[in-house]
């Protein structure tokens, strides 16, 4: 069964496009996106996958990307396979997958390095083939491709993968600086120079290099944005488009300038539906009225580009869209609360909103976190809706994975924290917490304050349990602490005077 439909696809003379290396990124007749047929290979990757039968998986994944090349989650979802492949002790691919060529488009070309790379996923030498192979093909893809996003995902696995070598190369660190930049991703072409600059210290030709990126890097910010997807994408090559969005970012959201360039941008997208691109345009004009029907208008265009083109990324910014119109009616609800208290319907009004509102990002994240497995940034925020909706032990679980993301770390220590401590698990909470310290570094601003006023209280916690003096006095030890730094910070006041009653309560009992 499962032979037949893989040589349905892969072998047989009514798809050309995936045995002759035309249909998958090139070739005489251009690429041509099939996400229907996409789909059906990353259904099949995943149910192979599920049955541990990782090399089919990746045939699988590869030829389903040989049809919807620029699929970042399935990009993802096939490297989470490649490591699970390797845990289960699979072997490097061997000469006749290393001679078995997908065809002689740039896309193909990327697509036989990743299945290598697939194959043993900890190769530094591959996943630097892996980065050089998708940005040539990010030079000369179609218009409908944006295979940049590939490329940088691949770029920041690969960078912190040459230091982790015995003998980092300056070589790559400089190849690396050079592949970003084609990108226009300046910051990490700025971080790749800098590792290079610091193997030789008095290379001022290095160093001279670095500041140039450096003064590119704050250009770009300043005009684009800093971080944030799809950077890399926002060179503008007209002029004239370039002062029409500048334009744009002056405009108020209402008003007639806000229609007369939602009208632009939908003649622009009419004349050809199918230009991912325009779409978006038209999308974010329309975003920006903040209003139900025009809302309503973006969600559909990109429901329809979902459904067409079964790039998940539409979803998500469909979810985006709804999960901002909860938080403006929720605020306009609160706000006419602040004006009139007593005002009981509006409170149970906002209070439903609120349900409603957490029932759907639960919904959405948990969705997410299925199609970006590999995406910590994305389970964090699962995980703090699970904590909201009290789902405690499901929220343990997403922080323990979250906390893998230096970014999340401390946030996701802070987070296990109050979860032990509501289950009562002290010393894990101590543990846990200890941890988000560490992780955190800096010793004195919010979120420091906040781990170790939950220390505090799990030490708390345990002196009162255990009739034990030296929890109180560590409890004592962390208050002074924060009192010193902060003395209105929560009610640390009185939890310093709580602490002391219950410290000299232990020592009395106790002589």
């Amino acid at each position: 069964m499962a032979l037949s439909f893989f040589d349905k696809f892969k072998g047989g003379s009514k798809d050309k496009s995936s045995s002759d290396g035309k249909g998958g990124g090139g070739g005489d007749g251009g690429f041509k996106r099939d996400p229907r047929k996409a789909r059906r290979f990353f259904e099949y990757a995943e149910d192979t996958a599920n049955a541990s039968n990782y090399d089919y998986s990746i045939d699988c994944a590869i030829n389903g990307l040989r049809h919807d090349p620029d699929n970042l989650a399935q990009h993802e979802a096939l490297h989470n396979v490649a490591k699970r492949r390797k845990v289960s002790g699979g072997k490097p691919a061997g000469l006749a997958d290393k001679m078995k060529k997908l065809g002689p488009s740039e896309i193909d070309k990327m697509l036989h390095i990743e299945k290598l790379w697939a194959m043993n996923p900890l190769d530094e030498g591959l996943a630097g083939d892996m980065f050089k192979a998708a940005v040539e093909a990010y030079e000369v893809e179609d218009e409908d491709l944006h295979l940049g996003e590939i490329a940088f995902w691949v770029g920041d696995i690969w960078l912190p993968m040459i230091g982790q070598q015995k003998k980092p190369s300056q070589k790559k660190y400089l190849l690396a600086k050079d592949l970003f930049v084609k990108l226009d991703r300046y910051d990490k072409a700025v971080e790749a120079c800098r590792k290079a600059a610091a193997m030789n210290p008095n290379d001022s030709r290095l160093l001279s290099e670095l500041k140039d990126l450096q003064a590119e890097q704050m250009m770009s910010e300043k005009k684009f944005g800093s971080g944030g997807e799809g950077d890399f994408r926002q060179n503008l090559k007209d002029g004239d488009e370039q002062a029409a969005l500048q334009q744009e970012d002056k405009i108020s959201k209402t008003g007639s300038d806000a229609e007369d360039i939602i009208a632009r941008r939908r003649a622009e997208y009419e004349e050809d539906p199918q230009d991912t691109a325009r779409m978006q345009k038209l999308v974010d004009a329309l975003v920006q009225r903040e209003t139900a029907e025009s809302e309503k208008e973006a969600i559909e265009l990109l429901k329809k580009s979902w459904e067409d083109t079964g790039q998940y990324r539409q979803r998500v910014r469909m979810g985006d869209i709804q999960m901002k119109q909860f938080n403006r009616v929720l605020r306009q609800i609160k706000a006419r609360i602040e004006k009139n208290p007593d005002d009981q319907d509006m409170t149970k009004k906002y209070e439903a909103g609120r349900v409603k509102q957490l029932a759907f990002e639960l919904q959405e994240f948990t969705d997410r976190c299925k199609n970006y497995p590999t995406d910590m940034g994305l389970r964090y925020e699962l995980g703090r809706r699970l904590f909201d909706a009290k789902r405690i032990d499901d929220a343990i679980g997403a922080f323990q994975q979250a906390k893998a993301d230096p970014k999340r770390r401390a946030m996701s220590h802070q987070f296990l924290g109050r979860c032990y401590l509501q289950k009562e698990w002290l010393d894990e909470a101590v543990d846990t917490l200890n941890q988000g310290i560490e992780a955190h570094k800096v010793p004195d601003d919010r979120m420091a304050l906040e781990l170790n006023y939950l220390k505090m209280l799990a030490h708390i916690k345990l002196a009162t349990k255990n009739n034990d003096v030296e929890q109180a006095q560590q409890a004592q030890q962390i208050a002074s602490k924060i009192l010193q730094t902060d003395i209105n910070y929560r009610d640390i006041r009185d939890r310093m005077e709580e602490i002391k009653k219950l410290t000299d309560d232990l020592k009395n009992n106790a002589g």
